[in-house]
């Protein structure tokens, strides 16, 4: 190979990789995770199903329906531990008499690796649906 064409093919080189590095391209941004939640698992109505009886006199006189904090706390440990990947997940406490109100949100306090976390529930529908932010 001449002198000549291995100095072209350098130069070539050169310019790829100054073009490349010169890219306006803006880096993607850190994707932000939200997992929803299907209502069949996470809202119960505030009246105990018939033949049973409710020990929590406080969720029968909630307005409307509302999550069970018991079914959420499952329903949130078992996303952060297989969607987000977060290991060492251990209790998780969210609230009760949260009302199924699209739109609203509220906060459950998980435990990672012996560390307390707060993860957001953003309800997105009247039907029970739930977000579950990463924890913070």
């Amino acid at each position: 190979m001449s002198r000549r064409a291995v100095a072209t093919v350098g130069l070539c080189c050169a310019a790829f990789a100054v073009l490349t590095a010169c890219s306006d391209t803006p880096p993607p941004a850190t994707p932000t995770k939200t997992v929803t939640v299907p209502p069949s698992t996470s809202a119960s109505s505030s009246s105990p199903p018939a033949g049973s009886s409710s020990g929590d006199s406080s969720s029968a006189s909630a307005p409307g329906r509302v999550f069970d904090p018991r079914t959420m706390q499952a329903d949130v440990k078992k996303i952060l531990t297989e969607t987000y990947q977060v290991s060492e997940v251990g209790d998780v406490l969210c609230p009760s008499n949260q009302t199924v109100k699209d739109g609203s949100t509220f906060s459950c306090t998980v435990q990672v690796a012996g560390e307390g976390k707060t993860v957001t529930i953003t309800v997105t529908g009247e039907d029970g649906r739930y977000e579950v932010g990463a924890p913070s």
